[in-house]
C-alpha cells in the first residue's frame, strides 16, 4: 500500500509542469550566477597569464619554481616602478600582455606560494603556542582541547602547490543553497497546501487509517527531489568550474583560511560533507516549513512564511547552533565539533 502512494506521488510530481520548469529554470538561474561571479577569474587576458603562469610553478613545490617566480616578479615590479611599460600595445615577453598585469598576478601568486612552502614552519609557531596554553592553563577543558588540536597539527607539512582560487568560490556558494530551499519550498506547497487549497485533500478524513502512510510517502517525495536537486545542482557547478580540478585532494589546510583546522581531511571530502550539511538543512527547512503549513490553506500565504523564514535564516547566518538552516555553510562550525554536532542534532530534532 505504501510502494502504491508512494508511485502516486512520485507520478504526480513528475508530470507537473510547474515542476519542471522550476526545476530547469533554478538549474540555468545557478550556471548564470556561477558564470556572472567567476567571469574576471576565467576570462581575459589577465587569467589567460596567470594559467599561463600556474603551468610552470604548479605541482610539487620546489626551491627552483620559487626562485623563478621571485625573480619573474621582481622583474616585472622593477619595469612597472621604472614606468617601463605600455598599456595601450601588449607585450611580447610577457605573460598577458602586459607588464602591469603581470606583476600583479606574480605578487598574488607568490604570497600564496609563500605560504605553502612555510606552512610547516607556521604550524610549529602554533604548536609553541599550544604548548605555552597547555603548561599554563589551569582550565581541564581547555588544555584538553588544546592537546588534541596539538595532536591533529603535529607532523603536517603542504608538498604541492595550486591555485585555489576558483576552489574557494565552488566551496561557497549560498546562492546554491537558496535555490535548494526555494525548491522545497514549491514541493511543500504542491504536496500540501495545493491540495488542501483544492480540497483534495478530504481522503485524509475519509481514509484515517492510510493517514500515516500517505504523509510518510509525501515526506519521501521531498527527501528524494530535495537529494536530486541538490546534487545536480552541485554536478553542474563543478562541470561550470572545470579548472578547479587541480588539488581537489589536497588535504583543506592548503587553503589558507584552514590554516588550523582540527580536521585531516581532504578538500574533496570537505565538499562532500557541505553537500550533505547543506542537504539536511534544506530538508530541516521543509519540515519547519511543513509544519507551518498545517496552519495555511492558501498557496500565496505559504509562500510569503518560507520567504519570512529564509529571511530570519539570514540573519542568523553566525548563529551556529542554526547553522544548518541558515545561510552558514560546514566552515563555520567546523572549528569546533560540539557546536558542529549540536547543530546536526537539533537539525534532527526539527
Amino acid at each position: 500500500m505504501v510502494m502504491f502512494m508512494i508511485k502516486g506521488e512520485l507520478y504526480k510530481l513528475l508530470r507537473s509542469k510547474s515542476i519542471k520548469v522550476l526545476f530547469i529554470l533554478l538549474l540555468v538561474l545557478n550556471s548564470l550566477q556561477i558564470i556572472y561571479v567567476n567571469y574576471q577569474n576565467i576570462y581575459g587576458d589577465i587569467n589567460t597569464g596567470k594559467r599561463k603562469i600556474l603551468k610552470i610553478i604548479e605541482g610539487p613545490i620546489s626551491q627552483q619554481k620559487y626562485d623563478w617566480l621571485v625573480n619573474y616578479h621582481n622583474t616585472m615590479l622593477e619595469q612597472v616602478n621604472n614606468g617601463n611599460y605600455n598599456t595601450k600595445n601588449k607585450s611580447k615577453n610577457t605573460f598577458s600582455g602586459y607588464v602591469f598585469g603581470d606583476e600583479q598576478i606574480s605578487n598574488n601568486l607568490l604570497e600564496d606560494y609563500e605560504y605553502t612552502i612555510n606552512y610547516h614552519s607556521s604550524i610549529k609557531n602554533k604548536i609553541t603556542i599550544l604548548d605555552e596554553n597547555i603548561k599554563k592553563t589551569q582550565n581541564s577543558k581547555w588544555k584538553k582541547e588544546n592537546i588534541m588540536l596539538k595532536k591533529r597539527l603535529k607532523n603536517r607539512n603542504l608538498s604541492y602547490y595550486y591555485d585555489y582560487t576558483l576552489i574557494n568560490n565552488f566551496m561557497n556558494q549560498d546562492f546554491q543553497y537558496l535555490l535548494s530551499l526555494i525548491f522545497c519550498i514549491i514541493l511543500v506547497i504542491k504536496l500540501f497546501i495545493y491540495e488542501k487549497q483544492k480540497q483534495t485533500d478530504l481522503y485524509f478524513y475519509i481514509s484515517r487509517k492510510q493517514i500515516k502512510k500517505i504523509f510518510i510517502s509525501k515526506i519521501l517525495m521531498i527527501l528524494l527531489f530535495t537529494f536530486i536537486f541538490s546534487l545536480l545542482l552541485l554536478i553542474e557547478s563543478y562541470l561550470i568550474y572545470y579548472f578547479l580540478k587541480n588539488g581537489l585532494f589536497q588535504p583543506l589546510y592548503a587553503l589558507s583560511h584552514f590554516m588550523y583546522e582540527p580536521y585531516n581531511i581532504s578538500i574533496f571530502f570537505y565538499i562532500v560533507c557541505n553537500y550533505f550539511f547543506r542537504l539536511v538543512g534544506c530538508l530541516s527547512f521543509s519540515y519547519l516549513f511543513l509544519f507551518l503549513c498545517h496552519f495555511l490553506n492558501k498557496e500565496y500565504k505559504g509562500f510569503f512564511i518560507a520567504i519570512l523564514i529564509i529571511y530570519i535564516s539570514i540573519q542568523l547566518y553566525n548563529n551556529n547552533l542554526l547553522s544548518t538552516i541558515s545561510f552558514s555553510s560546514l566552515n563555520d562550525s567546523i572549528y569546533n565539533q560540539r557546536i558542529f554536532m549540536s547543530s546536526l542534532l537539533f537539525s534532527f530534532i526539527i
